[in-house]
């Protein structure tokens, strides 16, 4: 699912402190994190089920509502924060009709490995080393 790493990704070691560290001690709060993780992927749920292996869009659209909830809980929320959760919804409403991929197809999760595709007139297509 959503991991620290997941998160530093997007903001640094110090605002990930900040963010969660609610009581004033200057460590890193684990469970003010997982609850924010939490929060957001109930906030997904709400569309649809949050698939065991996601696209890299919604792991992605995770990552910024779990950091959107602990800026919220901070009352750190702009009008451009706002506006990129109005963004992000409207793909998780896109993903819940089915228009965008939720979920990694095998070959997509498998992206090391020898992957083919199937071109219109039926020929295989392989891409092995096309990384």
């Amino acid at each position: 699912m959503i991991t620290n790493e997941d998160l530093l990704k997007e903001i640094s070691q110090k605002e990930l402190i900040e963010l969660s560290d609610l009581n004033g001690t200057g460590e890193l709060n684990q469970e003010v994190i997982n609850d924010a993780i939490n929060d957001a992927i109930s906030f997904i749920e709400s569309f649809f089920k949050f698939p065991k292996n996601p696209t890299n869009l919604l792991k992605q659209i995770a990552i910024e509502l779990s950091i959107y909830e602990l800026r919220k809980r901070n009352n750190l929320t702009s009008d451009k924060s706002k506006e990129r959760l109005k963004e992000l919804e409207s793909y998780l409403i896109k993903m819940a009709n089915n228009k965008i991929p939720k979920t990694l197809k095998s070959e997509q999760k498998e992206h090391k490995t020898n992957i083919i595709a199937t071109a219109k007139k039926g020929k295989k297509i392989d891409f092995k080393g096309w990384q």
